[in-house]
């Protein structure tokens, strides 16, 4: 075919355009992997809750560490119309000061519901002052078994398993059974009333048994048919849903976070279309003279254009191959703790986004072809 002789017969020219769309491809999905690994980084632990919905305190979503929701309002949402079950999930802050250097950590307590997380060493069956955690607190040098000194809580919870893609905030999450969490909750809090002036063990007493029962959302699932809309009307003002998902990409600065890695990879895109345009435009022009000598032979517009869709194709195919590789090259050579995550969805996306815009800058050659005049072009030529 016309299209692949020439391929073969510019090697040097077309390997370097498959070179530079290859960068643009890399980039594209580096920057995808990226935003998702931010998205997991930064709150995989909530988005991975297993719930159909988080209902949060009033006026308190989507912060998660601001909102407390009290023994009788876990009852209140248990007996809404369309909650099918609940349970309460537990945050708060701690410093890990056991290693040989301290580190930050955020503590989940999850209710009856410790059997949903994925455990890739160890066990997650966990008891009292026992904890499960992500396993990039290895990077601290966190092992099976170790006992983890909690500041400013002063408390000590003993490892007992691993599991994977649960970190918030970036960094690793430890989870505990509530109780747990109950007890290292209320001890944050009233470390923070000491530093204001102290507490009397009447009060903290007090505290105590205000908290029993306690968390800081509620992971419900809804009866067959139930939308996640009823059950916010039903709720009314008194509390906010919202699937985890949603949780997750509404808190901590993450809507501006992926509106901004968003924009660089269409902008990536973009680049893409504009070059793999240019260059063929560039070509075509440069062709004038051969696609006029064949369309005065007889060939028509559309089997031009058709050969130079089939360039693009192979092109482009060519440089998403090697984009891939050096993005996955990229990614096996980030330190561990960046936030890298391959979807192959979301690649699947990128790949096809590229295809759809490279195809559309084609359309700057095709331009170029319909203007080709055989009996001016090839006139030219000659007094040339």
């Amino acid at each position: 075919m016309l299209a692949l002789k020439e391929l073969l017969g510019s090697k040097l020219k077309f390997t370097l355009i498959a070179l530079v769309i290859g960068l643009v491809v890399s980039l594209t999905m580096v920057t995808s992997a990226m935003s998702e690994g931010l998205l997991t980084g930064m709150s995989g632990a909530k988005s991975s809750l297993e719930a159909d919905a988080l209902v949060f305190q009033r006026a308190t979503y989507p912060t998660l560490e601001r909102s407390i929701l009290s023994a009788d309002d876990l009852e209140i949402i248990a007996q809404t119309p369309g909650v099918a079950s609940v349970y309460g999930v537990g945050h708060t802050y701690a410093s890990v000061s056991s290693t040989a250097e301290a580190f930050d950590v955020r503590v989940f307590g999850l209710g009856d519901r410790l059997d949903q997380l994925p455990i890739v060493e160890g066990t997650g069956a966990i008891g009292p002052c026992e904890t499960v955690v992500d396993i990039t607190a290895k990077l601290e040098g966190v092992e099976l078994g170790d006992t983890l000194t909690l500041t400013p809580v002063d408390a000590k919870l003993t490892v007992v398993g691993f599991t994977e893609d649960r970190r918030y905030v970036m960094v690793p999450t430890l989870f505990v059974d509530l109780p747990t969490w109950e007890g290292l909750h209320v001890a944050s809090v009233l470390g923070r009333i000491e530093e204001e002036g102290g507490t009397d063990a009447a009060a903290t007493a007090q505290m105590e048994d205000d908290f029993a029962g306690s968390a800081s959302v509620a992971a419900i699932t809804l009866d067959e048919g139930v939308t996640l809309e009823d059950v916010q009307d039903a709720f009314g003002d008194d509390y906010t849903a919202a699937s985890p998902d949603e949780a997750a990409r509404s808190g901590n600065g993450m809507p501006e976070m992926i509106l901004a890695v968003g924009g660089i990879q269409w902008v990536s895109i973009t680049i893409g279309a504009l070059l793999v345009g240019v260059f063929f435009y560039i070509t075509t022009l440069h062709k004038t003279g051969q696609i006029a000598a064949i369309k005065a032979i007889g060939a028509s517009n559309a089997h031009l254009y058709r050969q130079l869709l089939l360039q693009i194709t192979v092109l482009v195919a060519v440089a998403t191959v090697l984009g891939i590789v050096v993005a996955l090259g990229a990614g096996a050579g980030m330190p561990p703790m960046m936030a890298f995550d391959p979807d192959p969805g979301r690649w699947t996306v990128a790949v096809l986004a590229v295809f759809a815009t490279a195809y559309v800058g084609s359309l700057f050659s095709l331009r170029s072809i319909l203007k080709t005049d055989p009996a001016t072009a090839l006139g030219r030529s000659s007094e040339a």
